[in-house]
């Protein structure tokens, strides 16, 4: 049996924990953040935009290659794969009315247009799920928008051409494998391909930089959960095979529509999954300043708030008077002496912090911080995730805000007052 102290089970023991922490921070994100409504919006623009976007594909490919059947054949593969239920009779409509007018620049350019309010929603959902502050005038938002519909365009005629190479040049004589790796790339295949679609797309759309390995815990997460709901969806389907029956010559239309807002409403899970890790040290250290339930902060966090947590013995200086400032402090045990010219000036006790001002403004300290007789245990707070907390949280700013003001008045007081 491996010991709870060993370093390798605190190892895991951390990252279980902060597996779990991400993953609740993410959904109640996703709740606060009225996903599964934005998910509804996106699933209209994104079935107007897909009719655009499939007669623009049917026309790429006209003008490559002569056979109407593989282009149609490899569509249908594609939408079968993309899209369950999907009615094949609106591909052969699609084709038709590709092949039978004359698409001039005029017409590509208002097919591209009509998709950019697709464009649009996704990049206001992102700026939601990230808590972006993104301002930017009218043309480069259009811009912008022309640039990720031409992205959504390349990324099917990736798809569709892989697809039509299969159909134009198929494998003459397979190598013989067993049945279970050939059921495993089954899965495998397609996962792998929704993989590096979604990670595309979260590249494409995220407001902010993100890490590489943000974006692959995502896209997994996404791509994973499609995967599941995928064949669900089927089988939800085929036990009720009058579902959306009401809806007549429509039904196929209302599948599909109900299909993209399940995709989508997973597509913004993944994201907030990126952004509860991006955000992870500021969504620690936010608990700092929140009110603290009895025996809320002997949980998990703790426990993953160690890598920012800093010892002091008895009368250890922090800092001196005079030096650069770039963090602030929060005093977990213990006190912090505060002292001037060898003045004492306060002393700071268990759930104070202090050295945010020098942190904020960029200036010098002040005044010296010393651990008090009994030593401390400090959690040390950058300027990013103090700005982070600042931004996302306004009840926090409200305490602070308090705070300060408590302590602008108290050395005020002690100012006018008179001397000895």
């Amino acid at each position: 049996m491996t010991d709870p102290r060993h370093p390798h089970a605190q190892g895991a023991r951390r990252r279980a924990l902060s597996a779990g922490f991400v993953a609740s921070q993410a959904f109640k994100a996703y709740m606060a953040n009225k996903n599964l409504e934005t998910a509804a919006t996106l699933a209209f623009y994104g079935f107007l935009s897909l009719m655009p976007l499939l007669l623009l594909l049917f026309f790429l490919f006209s003008l490559v290659l002569r056979s109407s059947d593989a282009v149609l054949q490899a569509m249908a593969g594609l939408t079968g794969e993309l899209f369950p239920a999907f009615n094949q009779d609106i591909l052969k409509d699609l084709m038709s009315l590709s092949q039978s007018k004359a698409w001039g620049a005029a017409g590509i350019v208002a097919l591209v247009w009509s998709m950019t309010p697709f464009a649009a929603a996704i990049r206001t959902a992102m700026v939601r799920v990230f808590r972006a502050e993104v301002r930017m005038n009218f043309l480069k938002a259009k811009a912008l928008n022309v640039a990720a519909v031409l992205g959504i365009l390349m990324t099917f005629v990736g798809l569709a051409g892989w697809k039509m190479f299969r159909v134009v040049r198929p494998v003459q004589t397979p190598l013989p494998m067993p049945h279970w790796l050939v059921a495993a790339m089954g899965v495998a295949a397609p996962f792998l391909i929704t993989f590096a679609v979604l990670a595309f797309f979260y590249l494409a759309f995220a407001p902010v930089r993100l890490r590489r390995p943000h974006v692959w815990t995502g896209a997994l997460v996404a791509a994973g959960l499609l995967l599941v709901i995928r064949p669900l969806f089927g089988w939800f389907l085929a036990v009720n095979p009058d579902y959306g029956y009401a809806f007549g010559s429509l039904k196929a239309i209302f599948l599909l529509l109900i299909w993209v807002y399940y995709t989508f409403a997973v597509v913004l899970l993944g994201a907030e999954v990126m952004a509860a890790l991006r955000r992870k040290e500021a969504l620690l250290l936010r608990g700092l300043f929140a009110p603290a339930r009895p025996g809320q902060r002997a949980s998990a966090s703790v426990v993953l708030m160690e890598q920012f947590t800093r010892g002091l013995e008895p009368s250890a200086v922090l800092f001196k008077e005079g030096e650069a400032g770039d963090e602030m402090y929060f005093i977990l045990e213990g006190a912090i002496v505060l002292a001037k010219g060898g003045r004492i000036l306060k002393t700071m006790e268990v759930g104070d912090f202090f050295g945010e001002m020098s942190m904020l403004l960029q200036t010098e300290r002040t005044a010296a911080a010393a651990a008090g007789p009994g030593g401390a245990r400090i959690v040390a707070i950058t300027r990013d995730n103090f700005d982070t907390i600042l931004r996302e949280n306004p009840g926090i700013v409200l305490t602070i805000l308090k705070e300060m003001a408590a302590r602008l008045k108290a050395t005020s007081a002690e100012l006018s007052s008179p001397g000895p």
